[in-house]
């Protein structure tokens, strides 16, 4: 009889604790409409851009964007201080891009990069969220808007 108690008690506290332990992955394929301001661009070795926009997913519902980057026109870079992605009022996820080859094509007006964006963490559900997505981004000077591609997987903590 102990050892049949011992093991309700280990499989209940299992039950409790597994789906914390089994987190969930958060598949991301979507394309954002961006609109990007120019915030600081002085320095040609730091020119820092915010961008904010959204982009509709399947059954409806919408992710935001914000991000703030720093576009080194010299060495032809790009990093970003914050990449956040918005879920709802209260599911956000961290994320960054840095060091990622930017280039300009003057034909088309256009600027673009790609790279990895790190999940560095987030908010409500996405507390503790790790992964490595994918940014690739097209940018139209002639008008302040342009897209962020972003695709892969999120993976939380609980």
């Amino acid at each position: 009889m102990n050892t049949l108690l011992r093991a309700v008690v280990i499989a209940v506290a299992f039950s409790i604790a597994s789906p914390s332990i089994a987190g969930e992955a958060v598949p991301v394929n979507a394309t954002f409409g961006i609109q990007w301001t120019p915030v600081d661009w002085a320095d040609p070795a730091d020119r820092i851009t915010e961008s904010l926009g959204a982009a509709g997913l399947p059954g409806g519902s919408t992710i935001g964007i914000a991000a703030r980057d720093h576009l080194n026109t010299i060495t032809g870079r790009v990093g970003s201080d914050y990449v956040i992605l918005a879920f709802s009022e209260t599911d956000w996820v961290y994320a960054a891009y840095a060091d990622l080859p930017a280039g300009y094509d003057p034909a088309t007006n256009t600027a673009s990069f790609a790279g990895p964006l790190n999940v560095v963490g987030g908010e409500g559900r996405f507390v503790g969220a790790t992964g490595t997505l994918t940014i690739r981004s097209r940018i139209l000077f002639s008008l302040p808007v342009g897209t962020f591609a972003i695709k892969g997987v999120i993976k939380t903590a609980d």
